[in-house]
């Protein structure tokens, strides 16, 4: 596995994991009496395709008409939870924190009251899971390791249990190479815990035949398995899913962090440069900016003049990561960011005295 694996790689991976399982809802197949109304099929679909264009308010418009049409069962405040876990984990954000748990525990409810009434229904069952796998993305993203592996393994468990019911079904390997892969890759992180078998390779095997044969999931498993690429050293393999799929979503960030992971492994740091500037345009944009995702930026701007020795355009992009205003959750998730910069600016800083042509930055 690749020595640039890090609880961030975790993190962006179990978001892309648990936003993405709502395709996978439609991959469960129903028994008898168990279909979604059309209506509310339609509302969900439409506010999946939102999530992915990035329109996070309006996909959660769309789940609470769900909410509202349908305030007995679990799908509203399901998808209400998803969207507004999309909308945090693309802003680094942690300002709806409290309306997702609430969204997530509601769901877990109204799924715990429709099994008590319907013991063998497959969507509640889902839902059920999905709302705990929600959570578990959103602890990972600050740490939180324990609390995140126990809301995970629980969402897991429901899928597997659909698996045993349902096996033929294609999408259900999306599911399974997610917790496979991941789990495997836990284990730098949770070193302590003992018995966790690598079966990265077996999550890969499935996230594929998910990404190829998958109705429902396969833009999710493309999606996961840019970052899996990244994170195993197969850069090519990542940029080729990564270009692929911008060529349907050009505007799509997440696509694009993507890319600019797969071309800097390849050394191709000029075409590099240009996605980053594409992307820090971008996030500072935006409406709202914590300046978590610039800060970013900066840092693999930095990485790339380093490695083209153009030392005095990466110690500028160093000192730039010094000029925003962060609030303190933030800084202290990017404190391991700050310390390489600081190791980078004086690599550059070294390398700048040893070249007369060079211009010091101060």
């Amino acid at each position: 596995m690749s020595s640039d694996f890090t609880p961030t790689a975790l993190r962006n991976s179990l978001a892309v994991m648990w936003a993405a399982v709502l395709l996978a809802v439609f991959a469960v197949p129903s028994r008898a009496g168990q279909e979604l109304p059309p209506d509310m099929r339609e509302l969900i679909l439409n506010s999946i395709d939102l999530v992915y264009k990035e329109k996070f308010k309006s996909a959660e418009d769309e789940a609470r008409l769900v909410v509202k049409k349908y305030p007995d069962h679990p799908a509203g405040y399901f998808f209400c939870a998803a969207a507004l876990e999309s909308w945090m984990s693309f802003y680094e954000s942690d300002k709806r924190e409290e309306e997702f748990y609430e969204y997530c525990d509601q769901a877990i409810d109204k799924a715990e009251k429709l099994l008590a009434r319907e013991p063998d229904n497959d969507w509640a069952t889902f839902f059920l899971g999905g709302a705990d796998g929600f959570k578990g993305t959103y602890e990972s993203r600050y740490e939180k390791w324990i609390t995140s592996f126990r809301h995970g393994w629980k969402g897991v468990s429901t899928l597997l249990t659909l698996h045993k019911k349902n096996s033929d079904i294609k999408d259900v390997y999306y599911g399974l190479g997610m917790y496979d892969y991941w789990r495997s890759a836990m284990t730098k992180v949770l070193w302590w815990m003992p018995g966790i078998e690598n079966k990265s390779q077996a999550g890969i095997q499935e996230l594929e035949i998910a990404r190829k044969e998958g109705v429902y999931t396969s833009l999710s498993a493309a999606a996961n398995l840019v970052i899996v690429y990244n994170t195993e050293g197969r850069f090519k393999d990542a940029l080729t899913i990564a270009e692929e799929m911008l060529a349907r979503y050009p505007a799509s960030l997440k696509f694009s962090w993507g890319k600019a992971a797969a071309l800097y492994g390849l050394g191709r740091f000029d075409e590099d440069e240009s996605v980053y500037r594409y992307i820090l345009e971008r996030v500072e944009a935006e409406p709202l900016d914590n300046h978590y995702n610039a800060v970013l930026c900066h840092f693999w701007l930095a990485r790339i003049y380093l490695k083209i020795k153009r030392y005095t355009q990466s110690i500028a992009e160093c000192n730039r990561m010094g000029y925003y205003n962060l609030d303190e959750g933030i800084r202290k998730r990017l404190d391991k960011f700050y310390t390489e910069a600081g190791k980078i600016k004086e690599q550059a800083k070294a390398s700048n005295v040893k070249n007369p042509e060079a211009e010091m930055v101060p």
